[in-house]
Parts: C-alpha cells; structure tokens; sequence
C-alpha cells in the first residue's frame, strides 16, 4: 500500500500524525508533571504498559518521580507514588482528589449509579446512608459476630467433606464470605453450589478479569467488530447482575413492613417512603438500590475472598507460620470453641498474618480509579480538573525505608516488643481519606474469624506432584489483584 509514497512523504505523514496527537491530546496546560517519553498518536503511552503493572510503575516512578502524567489513550492520568504523596493529595486534598472519573464502560456497567463508582452528592449521601445503615445492623459491633461464627463453621464443615483430598477452595470461601454481607444487605444466605449464585460470582471473576476495562480509554475499541475485548460481554453480565439485584428490591417491595426493617434494602425503602411523603430532596431510589446492592455484594465479598485465598498460599508456603498461628489459637481458645470476635486480643498473630497478606500480596495494587474534582496542586505541579489518579499502592507496600525488608513474607513487622499489634499508618491496605473503605471493620473481623477457624482445624499443604506457593500462583490481575486457580490439602488436626 506504501507503493508510490517516497522516504520524504512517509517522515511528514509520521510528523503530522505526532502533531495532531500533541495538539488534541497532549493539551499541556500550567505546570504538569512529567512524562515518562514519547506519547504515541491514539494511544498515548498506554504501550508501556503490561498487564501485571508492578514493574512498569517501579521503573516510571524511578525515571519520573512520585507524580508523572501519562495518557492512556485519550484520557489524562497521573500516578501517585509513596505514601507521603498519597497522603498529601487523599488525606491533605480530601476534597480535591474525591472524585470518580466518568468513562466510557464504567458507565455503561453502573449505569452511572450505586456507591463505588459515583462522585457529588449521591456518592455523598448513599456513603452516608450504607456506613449508617450497616453499622445499624452490626458492622464493627459483637452483634455480627454469630454471623460471621457460623458461616465459619459452615465453611469448615464444608471443607472436611474432601477428607484431605486435593480440592479448588474458592467457591466454599466465595460462598460463605458472601453470606455476611447478604445476611446484612438483603437477609439471603446461599450454598456454595447454589447455581444461581455460582452464576453471579462467574459474572463478577468475568468482570474483574475483563480486557473491557481498556475501553475506558479507548471508546472506539468497544465498536469493534467481534467485541475482542469483551466489553459487551461486560455490559451483558453486569445486566444480568442488576437483574438479580432488581429482583431483590421487587421482594422487599411487596413484603415491606415498617414495623420489621431487617436489613439495608428495607431501611432503604423506608427511607424512600419517608421522603416521598416529605417531598425531601434525594438522589435516592429504587433504580439506584439495584446498583447500590450489586457494588455491596462484590465489595463486601471479593476482597475478602481473595484475602482469603492469599492466606491460604501463605499457609502452604510458610508451614513454621502456620504452626505458630495454630499454638496461638489452641492456646487462648482450644481446639473445639469457635473463635469470637472476643479473642481479637489473643489472637495479636493471626490479626499480624492477614495484615501481612495485605501488604505482601497486594490486593490492589493501583488502588482503584479517582479523579480530580477540580484543578488542584500537588508538590508544585498542576493536576488539571477530572484527571485520572491513580495512587500506587505496590510502592508503598515495596517501599524498604518503610518496611525495611519488604520481599520477605514476616508477620511479625505488625507486632511490637510487647506482644502487641503495631497499627501503622502506612498500612493503608484499606486506603484513607474519603474513598476509605466503609467495611473495614467487617472485613478485618471477617479475616480474623475465618483464619482462625481455618486454622484451628485444618493444616494446609501442597498437594502431591503440586506447589502452591506466590511463584506459582502469582496472579491474575484486574480490578484485584487474586491467585491463579490452585488446588490444596486440608489435612484435619486431631481433636
């Protein structure tokens, strides 16, 4: 197709399309960070990065520094780097770095809705109403604990019905961990081979894993013939999750009693009626409940599951800790008692291990997607207004003068010469500012119970021919960071 275009013509065809790209991408205006080298015409410098993210940004932020701008196709992003500039901009700047950028397949898939992906005042008012709502219904109170105890045990007894043969744990976790906060958000517990909710986890790993994620920034690949990149798949299963959620919100509807507000969804629909009849405004409703319960079902139960599956490969891999975390638990509370949310102060080990998991395996490695939600300044460089930010959380979880040793798996960083629980400030596996994650306290109580019960009963090992270990297991990336499929053996203790 080049036939007939001479060397010369070919260098002012490359010269014009670099031109065009500066002048309707690059729009450098005040003092932008830098940049980390030639910004490609549609793409931006989206070409530099991989999948698995973690040495890209270390080698960025060595040749830019701890703020750099990029564009990842035609949309503006800066990257954060080190604790003290993540603290500057989302601690200093709450306000300023708050937002949630509006893109292409995140709208599509939230239909602009629900609780994790939304800005202004209905991401304001529904953070309001979930913290309260939930901790109504025991969220960081003992009163959750018989929840959290008995899916526990279900998930135990679960897991001794392979009598020590090789098995996949993440269905019975997925299940169970999912239990807590359905039993809080819409007063529904199911199995872990309940096929409708198989469907809807299978919709949400899809999700999480999907290319579609980078029509974010470049729209047009979404219109591509064949879908490559998944993004109607994307839509489609988001679809069918909101189906699900719908059905939900119709049940409540036609049982509502005010007298019995049992969970979030029946004192939503109180909430709702309380305004109707006030003419209160909100942005509130029952569309919005649809989305808010899908983003509290994946929110309250992915994390944790995939903590959950790290501790496990820990577990394997680290048998002198494992055996350390069971003297602990047998010591304060024996082999036969559930564990409690009482023991948190016996169990300053096991609370050191999954804090340990956190940073070590990086659930989140680039911490989600923020925006600006005006032209802010952060160390000396102008970040401009709906920006993409994206805090790079590996580099504080790498960083050695903080940790000292960071590549090396030891529990005992988060213990003091005491015997007491460290609460560092740099473990922020949680974030901070106003996009900190409103179940905190549910998760963390959710890792204590269930490791120490996992713990209690069982030793995990390596199945045989098999190494589950982080080399071999490390990773799938995508709005987490999980393990890839793995098989284990849970070997019974006596008792």
């Amino acid at each position: 197709m080049w036939e007939g275009f001479s060397v010369t013509s070919v260098g002012l065809i490359i010269l014009i399309c670099v031109l065009v790209q500066r002048l309707l991408f690059s729009r450098r205006t005040g003092n932008l960070p830098p940049s980390p080298g030639l910004c490609l015409p549609i793409i931006g410098h989206s070409y530099l990065m991989r999948a698995d993210m973690r040495p890209t940004l270390a080698r960025l932020r060595k040749k830019c520094g701890n703020v750099y701008y990029m564009q990842w196709g035609s949309v503006p992003v800066v990257i954060l780097s080190g604790y003290d500039v993540i603290m500057d901009a989302f601690k200093k700047q709450a306000d300023l770095f708050a937002g949630r950028p509006k893109m292409f397949v995140l709208e599509k898939v939230s239909r602009g809705k629900g609780f994790v992906m939304t800005s202004g005042e209905p991401w304001r008012e529904h953070r309001r109403f979930t913290l309260g709502t939930l901790k109504d219904f025991g969220m960081g109170k003992t009163r959750l604990d018989a929840t959290i105890q008995e899916q526990a045990a279900l998930m135990v007894e679960e897991i001794g019905k392979h009598n020590g043969e090789p098995f996949d744990p993440k269905d019975v976790i997925s299940a169970h961990v999912a239990n807590v906060i359905c039993s809080m958000v819409f007063r529904k517990q199911f199995k872990h081979d309940d096929p409708r909710f198989k469907g809807i986890i299978q919709k949400f790993d899809e999700n999480i894993k999907s290319a579609g994620g980078i029509a974010n920034f470049f729209p047009w690949a979404a219109r591509l013939p064949g879908d490559p990149l998944g993004v109607r798949r994307m839509i489609a299963n988001s679809d069918a999750v909101l189906a699900y959620c719908a059905d939900i919100v119709r049940e409540h509807v036609e049982t509502y009693d005010e007298n019995c507000i049992e969970d979030l969804v029946s004192a939503y629909i109180r909430e709702l009626k309380k305004n109707e009849q006030t003419n209160e405004q909100t942005t509130m409703s029952y569309e919005y409940l649809e989305t808010l319960i899908a983003d509290l079902f994946m929110a309250g139960s992915e994390t944790t599951t995939t903590a959950l599956r790290w501790s496990l490969v820990c577990l394997t891999e680290y048998p002198e800790i494992q055996e350390r975390l069971y003297r602990e638990i047998t010591s304060s509370i024996g082999i036969f008692r559930t564990p409690s949310v009482l023991d948190r102060s016996s169990l300053v080990y096991v609370e050191a291990f999954y804090m340990e998991v956190l940073r070590f395996c990086n659930l989140t490695i680039i911490l989600g997607l923020h925006a600006t939600t005006e032209t802010a300044t952060l160390r000396g460089y102008t970040i401009p207004t709906d920006a993409v930010i994206i805090p790079d959380l590996e580099s504080v979880f790498s960083d050695p003068d903080i940790w000292g040793d960071p590549l090396v798996f030891r529990p005992d960083r988060f213990i003091d010469e005491h015997g007491k629980l460290i609460k560092r400030d740099e473990f922020i596996a949680f974030f901070i500012g106003k996009r900190s994650c409103v179940g905190e306290s549910l998760a963390r109580t959710e890792l204590l119970l269930f490791l120490s019960s996992l713990v209690q009963r069982f030793r995990f090992e390596s199945p045989v021919g098999e190494e589950v270990s982080m080399a071999t297991t490390d990773g799938v990336f995508g709005l987490v960071h999980a393990p890839k499929p793995y098989r284990i053996v849970a070997v019974p203790r006596g008792g």
